[in-house]
């Protein structure tokens, strides 16, 4: 089945939204957790792990992509290698809509873990009762 490239657009534009409303509350967060002398160390902390996690997760979307192809193309691994081995493009262009389907689908499950780990984290720590005061 076919997505229609409107449907596209607004998901990609609802996930543009969540980002633009999730990121500046991320980084008051993280600027806060520290002291103000320190919120360079917070800054660069936040920019860093945000750069990792992009990397990262263009890698396992590329990884998961790839290998799916591979499989499915009969070992080639680019579309022009699986073209000029012969395949059809009608075969060659379902084995990269596949390939494609198993990197989002490895996405959204890993997404929803990460989710998962930080509610129960937060829910923990809200879950304890404070230290109490120096005296």
């Amino acid at each position: 089945p076919r997505t229609p490239y409107p449907w596209w657009g607004l998901l990609l534009a609802l996930i543009g939204c969540g980002t633009t409303l999730a990121l500046p509350r991320l980084t008051a967060d993280i600027a806060g957790s520290l002291p103000p002398e320190q919120a360079g160390i917070a800054g660069g902390l936040q920019a860093t792990t945000r750069e990792l996690g992009s990397a990262l997760g263009v890698a396992v979307i590329g990884t998961v992509i790839t290998s799916r192809f591979s499989v499915l193309a009969h070992g080639a691994h680019t579309v022009p290698q699986a073209l000029s081995a012969g395949l059809d493009h009608q075969a060659v262009t379902a084995a990269f809509a596949a390939s494609a389907s198993a990197g989002l689908r490895v996405t959204g499950i890993v997404t929803l873990i990460a989710g998962a780990l930080i509610i129960g984290q937060l829910t923990l720590r809200r879950a304890k009762p404070p230290p109490p005061a120096p005296r």
